[in-house]
């Protein structure tokens, strides 16, 4: 059977002692406690291990472009779009991205910072890049390449995406699909927010749970770091880049 939204609603609210066992959920009560669901689920979109989603986002790069805005574009849209707008929900995190040639080849994108970008004399070469930064912004962020790319490939992004995305609270029927350990988690947490708003007490085993909940999910949901270094301090020792730690390069 599929969980709703206003089922874990009515299932909080019951642990809270808001609503007796069977009662229904108010059509009043339940639409304020739709909205402060809706809240809980935006404040987790900054806590990206709660996300159990990793997406992929490819846009077609174009000629003489080497700037490209990502996001929702706001309202009023224009029609068509910019062709340097990538149109996806605004990513929380880039964890990877690489350009695809017409040979179905891969060149991997740094994300670099903007010490760095700055650092890049002259940005307008045009030749295939392979670093990038980021420039955040609302509702819209900033792809800034150190180069201009060839109009013929394609940008691939492995992204962390804004929990609503995969999560919709926009009214009580909305049917929940995450992985095991979400609707509990979702379950106990919300039992919190909706305790300051009726007023009521939650108990220790509640705030408890509500702990542990995000800290499985956030174990589980937890992505290797992989160790790097600057390519300009690495040598070539027998073709192989190499930095030693205590004596350098």
């Amino acid at each position: 059977m599929a969980t709703t939204v206003g089922d874990i609603i009515r299932s909080s609210m019951r642990k809270i002692g808001v609503l007796a066992a069977g009662e229904p959920l108010p059509a009043n009560e339940g639409d304020d406690a739709l909205q402060v669901f809706a809240q809980m689920v935006d404040a987790w979109t900054n806590e990206t291990l709660l996300i159990p989603v990793v997406n992929v986002v490819t846009f077609q790069l174009s000629s003489d472009v080497s700037e490209y805005t990502i996001g929702i574009y706001p309202e009023p849209k224009p029609d068509p779009l910019p062709i340097n707008h990538i149109e996806t929900a605004r990513p929380e995190k880039i964890l990877a991205a690489f350009i695809r040639d017409q040979y179905d080849t891969d060149y991997i994108q740094e994300v670099i910072d903007v010490k760095t970008f700055s650092r890049i004399s002259r940005k307008t070469n045009a030749s295939r890049p392979s670093r990038f930064y980021v420039r955040e912004g609302w509702p819209l962020n900033t792809i800034l390449f150190e180069s201009v790319p060839y109009s013929s490939e394609t940008l691939h992004l492995e992204v962390i995406q804004p929990l609503s995305e995969i999560l919709p609270a926009a009214c009580l029927t909305e049917v929940i699909n995450l992985p095991p350990g979400y609707e509990r988690a979702l379950i106990y947490n919300l039992c919190l927010d909706l305790a300051d708003e009726w007023g009521k007490q939650p108990s220790a085993a509640i705030a408890t749970h509500a702990v542990e909940g995000k800290k499985w999910l956030k174990r589980n949901n937890y992505r290797d770091l992989v160790l790097g270094m600057d390519r300009a301090v690495a040598t070539q020792r027998k073709g192989i880049g190499t930095y030693i730690i205590e004596q350098g390069p």
